[in-house]
């Protein structure tokens, strides 16, 4: 019995307990995480590769179980691997790329499940953080926008919001928003 109890694994209740002590998730993101255990291994491979636990929740609890969901699918038979996953999150987290630009790698690496770095090369997709090169485009459109400074100094922050998303739509949402 001790034989086969230490061959057996990490049964749900312990990771989830793990989960919520060791790597500081709420209880509801580790119930989600070990309600399979597809799910909570491809969760653990992610973020062996990223160490970023939260980071790997969310985008598990958000975009995967939609993609799962979609297709109809459980986690191990997702076109990506989880280290492929985890991949994505540091270049999130590296600032190489957006959260909304991740989006849409995760979406073409669902159908063409290659490494996120050569989808990023391949679409032109890198994050731009160059202050001068955001920096041309935003006098443009400061100057294309009196009125929203205006109103911005009228104290209307939704008109700051305006101009961002200008700044986004330019660089087709590959801008550094901070």
């Amino acid at each position: 019995v001790q034989k086969i109890s230490k061959t057996l694994p990490e049964m749900p209740e312990k990771r989830k307990a793990r989960y919520i002590e060791e790597l500081g998730l709420p209880e509801y993101d580790a119930n989600i995480l070990t309600s399979s255990k597809h799910l909570s291994d491809l969760f653990e491979r992610a973020n062996n590769v990223c160490n970023n636990p939260k980071a790997v929740s969310n985008w598990i609890m958000s975009d995967i179980i939609k993609i799962l969901n979609e297709e109809g699918i459980e986690a191990d038979k997702l076109p990506f691997s989880a280290e492929q996953l985890g991949k994505l999150i540091n270049l999130i987290d590296k600032k190489t790329i957006s959260t909304s630009i991740a989006k849409t790698v995760l979406e073409e690496m669902t159908v063409n499940p290659k490494d996120p770095e050569e989808i990023i090369k391949e679409k032109g997709l890198i994050q731009i953080s160059d202050e001068g090169a955001i920096k041309e485009i935003v006098l443009k459109i400061l100057e294309e926008n009196p009125q929203s400074i205006a109103d911005y100094k009228a104290g209307r922050d939704r008109a700051l919001g305006f101009l961002v998303g200008q700044a986004m739509k330019q660089t087709k949402g590959k801008a550094n928003p901070q």
